[in-house]
């Protein structure tokens, strides 16, 4: 299934799924009633061909006023107007645990050589698949030594602070975009869905590719009025 990307420059792109989007951000308009908000959230990404499994509680928020949020538990809520969520402590939050981790994952891995991420492996699987089997594509890709460092660490029993491996080429381009990162990806999640229609996510696993929807996820959030809502919802592809 292809599925249609709106960028920040207003152009439409073509390009196929490669991944699962676990948690899907909703903009729905000011004045839509609390009792409404997943129902309208559901059928929002419903016109844009995506299937939804309920919401999920992603957000933060400091209020007392819980009955203008969606399904209130820890501190945390499913959706909301803007102005009763904590979206700057979200960031927050998200760069200093990518802080540390980032520095965690520099002791794991030193005196490996950098690493090639999955994708490149899969262009040369997809560019010539008899010559170059899926098979041997994970597997040179698992072979190498920083993959096999990090692989390693994750797989210490009650390993309490595991090392995403999809997360390789944002380790590799350095503590500051790692940490950029995490802020940039707090908030929007997997996938975006504007009030003005279209769905925004990543076109490919690729760290430029992941960037571009970030940066157009954030700044379509950056200039919705604080009292437009926002839904978090669990939407596999």
């Amino acid at each position: 299934m292809r599925v249609s990307r709106t960028t920040s420059t207003g152009t439409s792109r073509l390009h196929l799924p490669t991944r699962t989007v676990g948690t899907a951000v909703v903009c729905l308009p000011a004045g839509t009633p609390p009792a409404d908000l997943a129902a309208q959230a559901t059928a929002t990404l419903a016109a844009r061909g995506l299937t939804t499994s309920g919401v999920l509680p992603h957000f933060h928020t400091h209020t007392r006023r819980t009955g203008r949020l969606l399904d209130c538990w820890n501190g945390l809520t499913s959706g909301g107007p803007l102005n009763l969520l904590d979206l700057h402590g979200m960031r927050t939050r998200a760069a200093a645990t990518a802080a540390a981790e980032w520095l965690l994952w520099q002791q794991v891995v030193a005196g490996t050589r950098a690493a090639q991420p999955f994708w490149a492996f899969a262009d040369r699987y997809t560019a010539d698949p008899h010559r170059y089997p899926l098979a041997k594509a994970h597997g040179d890709y698992l072979s190498q030594p920083r993959v096999l460092a990090m692989a390693a660490h994750n797989a210490v029993p009650g390993q309490a602070r595991p090392l995403p491996p999809s997360a390789l080429e944002a380790f590799q381009a350095g503590y500051g975009t790692y940490v950029n990162l995490a802020w940039l990806a707090a908030v929007p999640g997997d996938g975006l869905a504007p009030q003005t229609g279209g769905w925004l996510t990543t076109r490919s696993r690729r760290l430029a590719d992941l960037l571009d929807y970030l940066a157009t996820a954030n700044a379509h959030l950056a200039q919705l009025p604080r009292d437009a809502h926002l839904v978090a919802v669990a939407s596999p592809a």
